[in-house]
This record gives C-alpha cells, sequence and structure tokens, in this order.
C-alpha cells in the first residue's frame, strides 16, 4: 500500500473535508435517531437536504473560526449536536414521543427529586443509545485535530453560503408543499421531528420562539357535517308532547374591537367571529349552582374497571352521562398537558411548559374562574410536590383561591408528606363540604409509574386484584391496576362523605385520565421488555385513538334520582377539550362557544377529536396523518373534500389555542376584572 498517495489525498480534500464530514454526522444521527425511535424514517428527501445544508453551514463557520480556535468551535457544536440527540433518544423511549429539549428542562428539577430513580434508570439504560451520537463525534473531534482539516477564508465563505442558499429553497419547498402544516407555524415538534429530522425541528422551534407569527393563518373548513342531534331526555307515557323549544347560543356580546385592531390577533379574532356558536339545549344550566369537584387522575384509563370490582368506577361512569367514545390525546408532554386540557379547554402546544405559558394570563373559561367568579369556595389539591411543573404559578390562576400540596399545607392535613390519594381525600373533604357551593380540583397521584412489587399501594391491594382478574392480565398490568385500586378507594370514600352530609345530589364529580398509562409502554425507564399497554386495552396501540382511548366521568347524585331521565349516553367521539365547553352548558354559567376549540357534546355540533399531531376521529372516521389515511367508519366511504376540510379545521383550532396563549386573549377581551 502506498501510504504517500493516501496521504496526498488527505491533503487534497482538506480544504472540502468538513463539507463531508459535519453533514455525514448530521444525517448518520437523524438516522439512528429514528431507528432508535421506532417512529419510521423521516421524509429522505428533506432530511437529507436539511442535513447538508446545516452541515455546510456549520463547516463554513468552522472554517472561517482561526485555525487555533476552530477546533473548540467544532468540538462545542458536536457536544451539542450529540447531547441533543441523546436526550431525545432517552425521552423517546420512555414516554414515546419527542420534547422540546428546552422545555424539558423546566421539569427536570421536580423529576429529579420526585421520580429520582426512573430517571437514573433511565440515564442508565440510555448511556448506550447516548453512545451511538457521542463516539462519533468525539471520533471527528479527533481526526480533525490529527488531519488539520481547515479552507481558505473564500473556500468557506463560498461553502457557507451554498448551506445557506440550500436551507433557504428547500425551506421554501417544504413550507408551501404538501409538508407545509407540519413545517410552517402550526407544526408539533414530535411531528415535525418524525417528518423532517431533529435538527430541523429545533430550529424551527427555536425560530418559532424568537420570531412568532402570533397572528398565524387560518384555513378554509368547506365541509360540513350535519348537525350531531343532542341526546334528548326520555319522555314518560304520562306526558303529554310539549311544543318546540327554540333555545339560545352559548354566545357572548363581547367587543372584539379591540382584538381586531391588535394586529397580532386580527386573524385569530377573524376566524373566531366566522365561527357558528352551538345552541344552548334541554342540558342546559341543569346543574346551575350545584357545586363541582374536577379529578385528574393519573395515568387512568377505564378498561380494567368491573362492577364486581370497583363499583364506584363502574358506578361513577354508567350511572351519570355515560361517555363510550372518549378520547385523552397525549399531547407531547406529561401530566401537565393533560391538565391544560381539561382545565383550561385550550389545546397544550409547547410541551410541559404549555401550562405555565398561561401564568398570569387571564384564563377566563376554566370552570374554577367561572364559578369563582359567581361566589363559590374554592380549593386545589395535589398529593405531590407544590412546584412540580410549574404549579405554584398556574393553578390560583386557574380559579382556585388555595393550592395546596406539599410544602404548602398537605403534609400537615395528612400528618406526613406524600399521601395516598385516599389519604388526600379524606384529609381534605372536611375544608370544603360544608363550605357551598364549592369548587374544588384534584390531581392525583398514587397511579403514577413506575408499576413494581415494592410500592405500597400494589402490595395493599395485589392479592384483592389477582383474586378478581386471575391470568386476565400479566403481572405487570395487575401492579398497575393495584394503584388504580387506589383512586377507587378514594372515590368511595369520597361519595360516601357526599351522601353523608346529604349533598351528593348538588355535587357534580368530572373525572378524567391526565394521560395513558406510559408506564406501561416499553422503555428502559419503567423496566419493561415488552408494551403492556396492549395487554390492559386488549388491542393493539399502532394508531393514538387506540393508545388514548380512555374514560370520561362526569356524575351526579341527582342523575340517580330527581333527575334520572336526564341520563344517557354520548356515543359520539369526545376528547378533553369537551370538557369545559360541556360543564359550562351544564352549569348554566355565560360562555362563547366560539371562544373555544372543543364543544359542548348535548349541543348541535359535528364531533371532533384530535392530536397535535394531526390526527383526528369523527363520527364518519379516523385519520392518520403519518400515512396520509382516512379510515371510514360504518356506513361512510373516503371523502378527499371532507378528509380536507376536517384537516384544515384541526389545523385551525390548534392555531387559535396558540394564538389565544401566547397574545393573552382572554384578557383583551375580557379585561383584568
Amino acid at each position: 500500500m502506498d501510504l504517500s498517495r493516501i496521504k496526498e489525498f488527505l491533503n487534497k480534500i482538506k480544504p472540502w473535508g468538513m463539507c463531508i464530514i459535519l453533514p455525514g454526522y448530521f444525517l448518520y444521527a437523524e438516522i439512528v435517531l429514528a431507528l432508535l425511535g421506532g417512529s419510521g424514517f423521516p421524509n429522505p428527501l428533506f432530511c437529507f437536504a436539511f442535513s447538508a445544508a446545516g452541515g455546510l453551514i456549520a463547516a463554513g463557520i468552522f472554517s472561517l473560526v482561526p485555525e487555533r480556535k476552530n477546533i473548540i468551535v467544532l468540538g462545542g457544536l458536536l457536544a451539542v449536536t450529540a447531547l441533543l440527540f441523546s436526550v431525545e433518544a432517552i425521552v423517546r423511549s420512555v414516554f414515546r414521543t419527542y420534547m422540546e429539549p428546552f422545555r424539558l428542562l423546566s421539569g427536570a428539577s421536580g423529576v429529579a427529586s420526585g421520580y429520582g430513580s426512573e430517571l437514573t434508570r433511565s440515564i442508565f439504560f440510555g448511556l448506550p443509545k447516548a453512545a451511538l451520537f457521542i463516539a462519533p463525534a468525539a471520533g471527528i473531534i479527533y481526526l480533525v485535530r490529527k488531519q488539520q482539516f481547515y479552507a481558505g477564508r473564500r473556500t468557506a465563505g463560498c461553502v457557507l453560503a451554498a448551506g445557506a442558499v440550500m436551507l433557504l429553497v428547500f425551506s421554501a419547498a417544504a413550507g408551501n408543499g404538501s409538508l407545509k402544516t407540519v413545517y410552517r407555524a402550526r407544526f408539533s415538534f414530535a411531528r415535525t421531528t418524525e417528518t423532517f429530522g431533529l435538527l430541523t425541528s429545533s430550529r424551527l422551534y427555536l425560530t418559532h420562539a424568537v420570531i412568532r407569527d402570533s397572528g398565524g393563518s387560518f384555513a378554509a373548513e368547506t365541509v360540513n357535517a350535519a348537525p350531531q342531534a343532542e341526546p334528548e331526555p326520555e319522555a314518560s307515557e304520562e306526558e303529554a308532547p310539549s311544543e318546540e323549544i327554540v333555545y339560545g347560543k352559548n354566545k357572548m356580546n363581547v367587543d372584539f374591537g379591540q382584538a381586531l385592531a391588535y394586529e397580532p390577533s386580527t386573524a385569530v379574532t377573524e376566524y373566531i367571529l366566522g365561527r357558528t356558536p352551538s345552541s344552548q339545549n334541554a342540558y342546559t344550566g341543569i346543574f346551575k349552582g350545584k357545586n363541582l369537584i374536577l379529578i385528574a387522575a393519573e395515568s387512568y384509563a377505564d378498561a380494567f374497571i368491573r362492577e364486581d370490582v370497583t363499583p364506584t368506577l363502574w358506578r361513577l361512569t354508567h350511572n351519570g352521562f355515560y361517555f363510550s367514545d372518549y378520547y385523552q390525546p397525549e399531547w407531547g408532554g406529561s401530566t401537565t398537558t393533560g391538565e391544560m386540557s381539561f382545565l383550561t379547554g385550550l389545546a397544550p402546544l409547547w410541551g410541559n411548559d404549555s401550562m405555565v405559558m398561561t401564568a398570569g394570563h387571564r384564563m377566563y373559561f376554566t370552570m374554577g374562574n367561572q364559578l369563582k367568579a359567581q361566589g363559590y369556595n374554592s380549593w386545589a389539591f395535589h398529593n405531590g410536590a407544590y412546584d412540580y411543573y410549574s404549579r405554584q404559578l398556574t393553578h390560583q390562576n386557574l380559579g382556585y383561591n388555595e393550592w395546596i400540596a406539599n410544602e404548602t399545607g398537605m403534609t400537615d392535613l395528612c400528618g406526613h408528606s406524600y399521601p395516598s390519594d385516599t389519604e388526600m381525600i379524606m384529609n381534605t373533604v372536611g375544608l370544603f363540604i360544608d363550605a357551598q357551593p364549592f369548587s374544588v380540583y384534584y390531581m392525583t397521584g398514587s397511579g403514577h409509574a413506575p408499576y413494581k412489587w415494592d410500592k405500597y399501594v400494589v402490595q395493599r391491594y395485589y392479592d384483592e386484584v389477582k383474586a378478581a382478574y386471575g391470568d386476565t392480565y400479566e403481572e405487570k398490568t395487575l401492579y398497575y391496576i393495584c394503584t388504580q385500586m387506589e383512586l377507587e378507594h378514594a372515590l368511595t370514600d369520597l361519595v360516601n362523605r357526599l351522601e353523608e352530609a346529604g349533598i351528593a345530589d348538588d355535587t357534580v364529580i368530572a373525572l378524567v385520565g391526565d394521560h395513558y398509562p406510559y408506564g406501561l409502554g416499553t422503555g428502559e425507564a419503567w423496566g419493561n421488555d415488552k408494551n403492556y399497554i396492549e395487554d390492559l386495552l386488549k388491542t393493539p396501540t399502532d394508531h393514538v385513538w387506540e393508545r388514548d382511548k380512555n374514560g370520561l366521568i362526569l356524575w351526579s347524585g341527582c342523575l340517580e334520582n330527581e333527575l334520572s331521565g336526564m341520563r344517557c349516553e354520548i356515543s359520539s367521539p369526545v376528547m378533553s377539550l369537551d370538557v369545559v365547553p360541556t360543564l359550562s352548558n351544564l352549569f348554566g354559567t355565560e360562555f362563547d362557544s366560539r371562544l373555544l376549540p372543543g364543544r359542548d357534546v348535548f349541543a348541535d355540533t359535528e364531533p371532533l377529536v384530535f392530536w397535535n399531531t394531526f390526527e383526528w376521529v369523527t363520527d364518519r372516521g379516523k385519520y392518520d396523518w403519518r400515512e396520509r389515511t382516512f379510515y371510514p367508519a360504518e356506513g361512510f366511504s373516503d371523502d378527499p373534500e371532507y378528509v380536507e376540510s376536517i384537516n384544515n379545521t384541526v389545523a385551525n383550532r390548534l392555531e387559535m389555542s396558540r394564538v389565544i396563549v401566547e397574545t393573552d386573549y382572554y384578557r383583551m377581551l375580557f379585561g383584568n376584572e
């Protein structure tokens, strides 16, 4: 072998070496992340093009830096890139989604303190993944130091310019082609990562953070489905037919002048004014003046409930309004994103920082604020850390006079820190049961992962659960059910206390899960060797609508007594964003249905469930955005015009949520008081 010729070749490519090495590393990292994530490969053309463009820009910058300092610049660039890919690979393995790495920092301290062992396990088992990104980066730094790749300034300038031009050209192509929805302002970080790659999604996220297009844009919603008929109470044989009732609209007398004049909110205001308000109906105001208890139940999924094993969960699910097609979308975050959708009625679009962005804003339509304005006494409770997900900044702003959690009173009430769901509820009921009307919110914690034998609640309920379910579920799934038995016990005690006080008929309980039980999924953090979610649900979870199918409890004692004739099943698709408008209608509060992306399920509004990754479900079928495939429901056929219209509607509702939060839109409409 003629070593002199090899050295001669290396010397010849030195000015261009970084133009090969850096684009190659970026593309390699994207491919490895996609393989580890199991979400399919990004669009090959755009992934290659953006990797090449980014690599050329980085190579140009590297070569323009003085020779003695460029290795420092290169080391920093590759270290940040390798860390970014390593973190996202670990996050994907734990939560089955990608999260904005910059947003993850906001919850890092809470995760470390509350779930240190799981975090440690995630990092430990994530090291081999991280090595796949770190080792090549270290090798590149070593190679560059040895070979001293360095281009002349003219060459470097040309490389930088070429990379910038490539980036502009392909950005224009992506932003105006079939992928424009996920590339432009409405993009979802998770979906953009899967479509274009992590470097592109991170770049777009930073761009949107610095240069906010707060006004957004809204597409035409051209197709209207037949109105969804509201469930009507059954009339007894003795009742004579009544005259037809003409219902009003859930529409407020709002002055939109200031919002129309304010440039960032003009487009969303025009969109809102163009929406048709939903009609009031036979259910409007049936809960007016009653107490309200909202519960976000940690990792709750109702697939396991049985009348003989979980009688209270079964009773509240089936003896109130029964929702047989309810979904709790996973919003690209964790518990806090589920809370935001359920409590504010707005879609979380910023990962785990979504709720934090509402701090200090006028959250007019939360049930807490609507009822507080009517003079209700109010409390919010959690048996976890008071500042987890920065809740100390957000939850009183949602309409609760007191935020009671660990370090803000919960320990004193229960006698120790981090009480179980039962201990939390039973030691806080006394604060409000004699203070009617009351508005209360609970965020439970006993159902949190991991699901393992050494958890107290698992050992407490295991024999009972095993005897009831036998071999129906695998051991890991039984551990999960044990944690939910604590919720069953807590609700049993709560309902008993309400009935003993004689106020069950005057109290409404609304309960949702915050997210699917991701602690049952594959992932090193939870010590799972397989996907136990499918064992729990007894169905594949290839699509989000399979994984996120859940249960919604909306119950009051009066639905078992004087209003039993109003009880009904809501079989149309329902989601967490529908809770606020539905409760607003039931409680007879003055609200404007045009200002919320969800719907009152009793109104004449077409049902729509959607994810911020652009999948959706209606009564006509289900749409997988990634596959660009529509699965028609029985009796319906594929209709491209209808699919396009609903795609536009989903994008519009997401954009509407984004602008409302980012511009503090409700304050603009309703002022400070």
